[in-house]
C-alpha cells in the first residue's frame, strides 16, 4: 500500500539515490524514485522506509505545463535512455521539479556516461510513497 509521504523535507536523501523509471500518462508524468540508504534513527517516521531502508516510490507531476532537458524546451515524450540514472540533485517547489541525473549504460550496451538536467512544471506535484517495496536496490 503507498501513502503520500511530503517529500520535500526528504529530498536530500536522494543524492547518490536511484532514477528507476519514467512514465508518461497523457500529461502527467511519473518518476519512479529511490533514495540513498537511510539510517532509520535519522528520520522520524521509520515506517516510510522501503525494506532496503530507503524511500522508494514516484514522484506525481500532473498536468505537465513545461519539460526542459539540458535547459532546452523538450517537446517529446521524457523516457529514460540508459541503464541507470545516478541523482546528484532533486529539488522539488509547488509546481516545479529540477533533477541533476548522472546516466550510464553497461555492457552488453556499449559503456557510456552522461549528465543531464530535467526541469518540469507541473500543476499539482506529490509523492507517492511505496513502503512495502523491497527497493531497487535490495535484490
Amino acid at each position: 500500500m503507498s501513502k503520500k509521504v511530503d517529500i520535500k523535507s526528504y529530498v536530500d536523501y536522494f543524492h547518490d539515490g536511484s532514477l528507476i523509471d519514467i512514465e508518461n500518462i497523457n500529461h502527467d508524468i511519473v518518476i519512479t524514485l529511490e533514495s540513498a540508504e537511510i539510517e532509520p534513527n535519522e528520520i522520524n517516521d521509520h515506517t516510510i522506509l522501503s525494506k532496503s531502508n530507503t524511500l522508494y516510490g514516484k514522484l506525481q507531476l500532473k498536468q505537465v505545463k513545461a519539460v526542459k532537458l539540458d535547459n532546452e524546451m523538450y517537446e517529446k515524450p521524457l523516457i529514460k535512455l540508459y541503464d541507470d540514472g545516478e541523482i546528484l540533485d532533486l529539488e522539488i517547489s509547488p509546481e516545479k521539479v529540477f533533477l541533476l541525473v548522472e546516466w550510464a549504460n553497461y555492457p552488453p550496451k556499449l559503456r557510456t556516461s552522461d549528465v543531464s538536467t530535467i526541469e518540469i512544471e507541473a500543476k499539482d506535484i506529490y509523492w507517492e510513497n511505496m513502503p512495502s517495496a523491497d527497493g531497487y536496490k535490495f535484490s
